[in-house]
């Protein structure tokens, strides 16, 4: 009967209507007929066997509730709602309402009475709530079109049976090692086997220990999966925990400071193999730093075996010497230097002190100056800091040779070359062409050349006054580079061209004139004939 959306009441009459017509037959296949004329639709496939029998899903002579008809042969229905298990039993809607409310027959043999809309469904209300990855998935990844939903397995490898990697050797409860955040996240916990990963192998994948999917008969020692890495071959036997860690294979635990020799500073980050040659560390060595070092130590032996006495630890090439305990203390930029910049042989043999000796070949003096280098020269640098004082010289620097640079007299290094005379740098300079002599010094000065301090008056017999005083060299020197006997010392030698009497009065011409000036003629009473 057709009974979805009618009112209880509508129902109650019809019922009454359906008692009252068969009441009045009392023939049963009149009473059939009856009932095929009052239904008010064919039923569903699945009914179509009771489809006659219409008290097989009404029950018109008690208020039964029509549900507990249904659940009469729908018994897993039943169970649900009685444990409150499954979509019927977890759904609040199926425990409050009668079974007609959401599957409504009499709609023909093709009606679907479930109506399930996949995409309102709710899998919360369900015994398999979805999460994860799960949550994704599409309704028919997991249930099969042509069977109810209800009959979907619960346990992942009813599902997940084709990726399971260990073929069912582990059991079907795969989510005690995977999750539903992605299959392949493991999370097992291996401490549970004893058999805790630390270090590197909390890292590595399961089927690098477990090989094919063998779990159960994994080895444990070391050396059953390490063999391959054991450098010693075996012979140092199975217990390699006891030096290697899971940190790191390589990370040696084994404390050497058991063995008389603490590695320390740089032995620290040595590898085994960089001392021991034997596979079984069964080496011998020498005394010493030698039995390792010796190709390293540039003295050859020279200086014996205790290399520590002047080697460090911590760098080969980082000395402890204290060469302030020899007669020679090295400051400044000896400090830097390498000991065979010195010691060109044996650091026992002896090294000379002076400069001069070990700086032979950095001496542009070539010798002129000696071997005390450092009268001039600083050990902070060679050639800076030059601290020579030429008033100590037999040339001190007055005027502006004080602020000339060396180069500018001396041309090479080679400082005694240079000559003290002014003539050996000023002959360029020297207008007279050596025809005064080396005596630059007589006239100009070191304050500056171009002005002279030679006295006309006392250096010649021919003193300069009146209108000669203030005459430039030139004026009667005509030839800078003539000497001083070239120029004539009578007036007509050099007036010659002023006198207007023509020679007819001699070249005496300080008879009438004087220095004061030519044209100013003196009084001639008493001087004439």
């Amino acid at each position: 009967m057709k009974c979805a959306g009618k009112s209880p009441n509508v129902l109650r009459v019809l019922q009454a209507a359906c008692v009252i017509l068969l009441s009045l037959s009392s023939n049963l296949a009149l009473s059939a007929g009856l009932e095929k004329l009052l239904m008010p639709g064919r039923v569903i496939e699945g009914h179509a066997d009771i489809e006659d029998d219409c008290k097989a899903c009404h029950d018109v002579d008690s208020d039964r509730a029509i549900a507990s008809l249904c659940i009469s042969c729908h018994e897993d229905i039943g169970a649900d709602r009685e444990s409150k298990g499954g979509f019927h039993g977890r759904f609040p809607a199926s425990q409050r309402n009668e079974c007609v409310v959401c599957h409504t027959d009499h709609e023909g043999r093709n009606a679907d009475i479930v109506a399930m809309n996949s995409g309102l469904f709710d899998h919360r209300w369900t015994d398999f709530i979805l999460d994860g990855a799960h949550i994704s998935v599409a309704c028919g990844d997991c249930h099969d079109a042509d069977e109810r939903y209800r009959v979907t397995p619960l346990s992942c490898v009813g599902c997940h049976k084709k990726d399971d990697t260990h073929d069912g050797g582990l059991g079907p409860n795969c989510d005690s090692c995977h999750s539903t955040s992605a299959w392949q996240k493991a999370e097992f916990d291996h401490d549970v086997t004893g058999y805790s990963l630390t270090g590197r192998h909390a890292k590595v994948e399961c089927n690098d220990c477990h090989r094919n999917n063998n779990f159960e008969t994994t080895p444990r020692r070391c050396a059953a999966c390490h063999n391959i890495d054991d450098v010693h071959a075996g012979e140092n036997g199975n217990a390699c925990h006891d030096c290697h860690s899971t940190t790191s294979w390589s990370g040696i635990l084994f404390d050497h400071a058991t063995t008389g020799f603490p590695l320390i500073d740089a032995h620290d980050d040595l590898q085994c193999k960089d001392c021991h040659r034997r596979d079984d560390f069964k080496d011998t060595f020498a005394n010493g730093c030698a039995g390792c070092h010796r190709v390293e130590d540039d003295h050859q032996g020279r200086n014996g075996e205790q290399c520590d006495n002047c080697h460090k630890p911590t760098v080969w090439s980082d000395t402890e010497f204290d060469h302030a305990d020899t007669a020679f203390p090295l400051v400044e930029s000896h400090a830097d230097l390498n000991c065979s910049a010195c010691h060109k042989a044996s650091t026992m043999e002896a090294v000379p002190a002076s400069c001069g000796e070990c700086h032979a070949i950095d001496d542009s003096h070539a010798g002129q100056l000696g071997q005390e280098c450092e009268s001039c020269h600083a050990q902070a640098s060679w050639t800076e800091s030059i601290r020579f004082d030429h008033d100590l010289s037999t040339f001190p620097l007055t005027g502006l040779h004080a602020t000339v640079a060396c180069g500018a007299c001396h041309e090479s290094n080679r400082y005694h070359d240079a000559g003290t005379d002014c003539v050996s740098c000023h002959r360029k300079d020297d207008t007279h062409k050596g025809a005064l002599g080396d005596s630059c010094g007589n006239c100009h000065n070191s304050n500056d050349w171009a002005q002279t301090v030679f006295d006309h008056d006392t250096h010649t017999s021919f003193p300069l006054d009146g209108g000669h005083a203030n005459l430039n060299c030139v004026a009667c020197h005509r030839d800078a580079s003539s000497v001083a006997a070239d120029v004539p010392s009578t007036c007509g030698g050099c007036h010659v061209t002023d006198d207007v009497h023509v020679g007819q009065f001699g070249a005496q011409c300080d008879q009438c004139h004087s220095t004061t000036s030519f044209d100013g003629v003196e009084s001639l009473s008493g001087q004439m004939p």
